[in-house]
């Protein structure tokens, strides 16, 4: 099967061709469609409609819920059979820091600086790791600023009025690629767990 891939960042892109790897070995990557910020909510009802397998992943950022953000995207429509829309948890770097040990390892940081997994719904039982503000702009200014690894702090700590760190996606996509356990990850996310759940089912 040959599938599409959505992701706002390089980040994001990475982190689909890693689950595919790790999860579909027959499926293959057709096209990298990249969609910048606000883009990806535009585009995203196209890429409904396409017909052809797409797999597509955001964040929740600050809606109160995966439903809500649905309803604001797609309205009444339904989600197509052929549209594997994902949505992580406030942003994606909140399944790579869900993997504890491993990114607290690479980044070389105490791991109590990364925060354990909450209980957001003790019936559904969902548990996720949250931030008290951005989770990628807390990684870089809590934790990476703390890194014991000169080339991974400077990579990823923001100099003064910038946004992110100088290489921030050069620095986070070998973690992503050759580090990241996406087992240990799911166990302390939710929304990761019900990704590669869905990835594995997914059959349009």
């Amino acid at each position: 099967m040959e599938i599409d891939i959505v992701g706002e960042d390089p980040v994001t892109q990475s982190i689909i061709e890693r689950l595919l790897r790790e999860y579909r070995t027959d499926i293959i990557i057709k096209n990298r469609l990249p969609a910048r910020g606000g883009q990806i909510q535009t585009l995203a009802p196209k890429y409904n409609k396409l017909g052809s397998p797409t797999f597509l992943l955001t964040d929740l950022d600050t809606f109160t819920c995966p439903p809500a953000l649905i309803r604001k995207w797609f309205g009444s429509d339904n989600i197509s059979n052929e549209l594997l829309f994902r949505i992580a948890q406030e942003e994606a770097e909140t399944w790579l820091m869900a993997d504890r040990k491993g990114f607290s390892d690479w980044l070389s940081v105490d791991i109590n600086l990364i925060p354990e997994p909450k209980v957001l719904d003790n019936k559904k039982d969902i548990s996720e790791i949250t931030f008290p503000f951005k989770p990628s702009l807390y990684m870089m200014m809590n934790i990476a600023s703390h890194s014991t690894n000169d080339r991974l702090k400077e990579d990823l700590t923001p100099k003064k009025g910038a946004g992110k760190g100088p290489a921030y996606n050069t620095a986070l996509l070998p973690f992503i690629e050759k580090k990241w356990n996406i087992q240990n990850a799911a166990a302390n996310s939710y929304s990761l767990g019900k990704a590669i759940q869905r990835l594995k089912n997914f059959n349009p």
